[in-house]
């Protein structure tokens, strides 16, 4: 059985990277440059809209019920003990 990492805070990075805490002590940085490829996070091009990220219920979410998975954040994220 596969742990669900939770995201507990979050820090917009320049390049669409966001600096992440895990809730078991982890953290890291994670790059949404790959996500901007898709419409459905189109959106996170724009830098004022990318700053608005947020906590909640565990992830990366942004206005316009735009999130990104907490396993995708936990798997993709270059991780480090904080």
């Amino acid at each position: 059985m596969n742990v669900l990492h939770q995201v507990v805070a979050a820090t917009p990075l320049d390049d669409r990277r966001i600096r992440v805490s895990f809730e078991n002590g982890m953290g890291g940085v994670f790059d949404c440059t790959p996500y901007l490829q898709d419409k459905y996070w189109a959106s996170l091009a724009n830098p004022a809209f990318f700053r608005q990220v947020r906590v909640d219920c565990g992830t990366l979410c942004w206005p316009n019920d735009i999130d990104i998975d907490p396993e995708e954040i936990w798997d993709d994220c270059v991780k480090e003990k904080i």
